[in-house]
C-alpha cells in the first residue's frame, strides 16, 4: 500500500512540474519588468517554485506606455497685417496673432518688437502696445509649451506707424 502511495505521489508531482507554464521576464524602457509566457528578444526564463496559472492569450499586442503625439503648431500675427500701414498719433498699436491647431491648456505666447520682447508671457494672442515711436517694425510672436519651452515662432510681420508730429503735422 505504501508503495502505490509513494507512486502515485511521484507521478502527480511530475505531473504538476511539465504542466507549469513557462514564465518569461524583461525590462520595459521604463525599467519596469514585465512578465509574461510569451518569449521576447532579451527576456529571461524564470523558475517558479510554486505552480501558477497564467492566461494562454499572447500580450505581446499590449503597450505598456502611451505615446503622445507631438503637435505642430502654428504661429502667426494676423493684424496689424504684413507691411501694413498704420496712422496713430498716440503710438498705441494693437497686435493679434492666430494658433492652429487650436490654444490649448497650458500654452502661453509672447510678442517681440523690432527684436526685444515686450509682453510677459499670457494665455491670449491680444497685445496693446503703447507709445511705438515712428516708422517701420517687425513683430515675432513665440508659443510656449507648459514646460516653458519654444515649441513655435511667427514668421516676422513688418508694420509702418505713421505719427504726426510738431514740426510735420
Amino acid at each position: 500500500m505504501r508503495r502505490i502511495l509513494l507512486v502515485s505521489c511521484l507521478v502527480l508531482t511530475f505531473c504538476a512540474m511539465a504542466s507549469q507554464p513557462k514564465v518569461y521576464r524583461w525590462k520595459d524602457e521604463n525599467g519596469n519588468w514585465v512578465f509574461s509566457d510569451v518569449p521576447r528578444q532579451g527576456s529571461e526564463r524564470v523558475n517558479l517554485n510554486k505552480p501558477i496559472s497564467i492566461p494562454t492569450a499572447d500580450t505581446s499586442v499590449l503597450s505598456t506606455t502611451k505615446e503622445k503625439k507631438a503637435i505642430a503648431y502654428e504661429v502667426k500675427i494676423s493684424s496689424p497685417g504684413s507691411e501694413q500701414t498704420l496712422r496713430e498719433n498716440t503710438g498705441t498699436v494693437y497686435v493679434t496673432g492666430q494658433v492652429k491647431p487650436v490654444f490649448s491648456k497650458g500654452l502661453t505666447v509672447q510678442l517681440s518688437l523690432d527684436g526685444k520682447i515686450v509682453s510677459d508671457r499670457q494665455t491670449n494672442t491680444t497685445f496693446a502696445l503703447k507709445n511705438v515711436d515712428r516708422g517701420e517694425h517687425k513683430l515675432i510672436m513665440y508659443l510656449f509649451d507648459e514646460h516653458g519651452a519654444r515649441i513655435a515662432t511667427s514668421p516676422a510681420s513688418t508694420f509702418y506707424l505713421h505719427r504726426a508730429n510738431r514740426i510735420n503735422p
